[in-house]
């Protein structure tokens, strides 16, 4: 047995939702509050709206982009979580459904360049005299587009049958993950989901609520799964 965590990046490794601002500050408050209605009303899915939040930014290089991000911490006990799954040989895993030009470039800048990490795929592209970014979907799911970069295939592909998967969240890309998982932390909009479906979860504010809760799980003799999760992780693999 192998205990896996899985976490969101954007308002839970990053205090706070670094795509959001981005795409506020960028493609104008108007034009980003109006792509993320779309998609919060259902009329769009995620890897749609993305799409038009990066298509709305008219003009972004990558220097920009590093002088923005170098606003964004990481939650202040994030360093020491890191420390303490390597010291237990537990692999930690972030998935992000934003892009991986700025998760990298802020992992890389706190030191966590060695953080395995998936996310939607952006590059700079130039246009004329504009540089633009352009975002590609490497990790989709042929039978869903409700997000971009599908976090259940990448927990389910990852772990073996005995393995107990931990999953850390807070937010609307966080809701698919944690049907899966054995072991759930949720904040913000995350905690009023799981409740609604009856989810099992630990209400945490920083990793160091996360690292006591597994610390003490980790003293137990055994570690259950969730029996909905193990069975939702069937149904997965039943289906392909």
């Amino acid at each position: 047995m192998v205990l896996r965590v899985f976490c969101d990046f954007d308002g839970t490794v990053c205090r706070e939702d670094v795509g959001n601002k981005l795409f506020r500050t960028f493609a104008g408050e108007h034009r980003a509050i109006e792509i993320v209605k779309d998609y919060l009303e259902d009329r769009i899915g995620a890897r749609e709206c993305l799409t038009r939040e990066v298509e709305a930014v008219d003009d972004l290089s990558e220097a920009a982009l590093d002088d923005f991000i170098a606003q964004f911490k990481l939650d202040p006990a994030f360093s020491r979580f890191v420390d303490f799954c390597k010291a237990r040989s537990i692999p930690l895993t972030i998935l992000s459904d934003g892009l991986d030009a700025y998760v990298e470039k802020i992992l890389a800048e706190n030191g966590h360049r060695d953080v395995r990490f998936a996310a939607n795929h952006a590059e700079f592209v130039r246009d004329h005299s504009k540089t633009k970014l352009r975002v590609s979907f490497p990790h989709t799911d042929a039978e869903c587009d409700q997000c971009g970069n599908c976090k259940r295939n990448h927990m389910i592909t990852q772990s073996g049958d005995d393995d107990v998967i931990v999953y850390v969240g807070d937010g609307i890309s966080d809701r698919c993950p944690v049907r899966y998982a054995d072991i759930v932390f949720a904040k913000r909009q995350l905690i009023k989901y799981c409740q609604q479906q009856n989810i099992t979860h630990h209400v945490f504010d920083t990793f160091a609520d996360v690292q006591s809760r597994l610390e003490d799980v980790l003293r137990r003799k055994r570690i259950k799964h969730r029996r909905e999760a193990v069975m939702a992780r069937r149904e997965v693999f039943l289906q392909g």
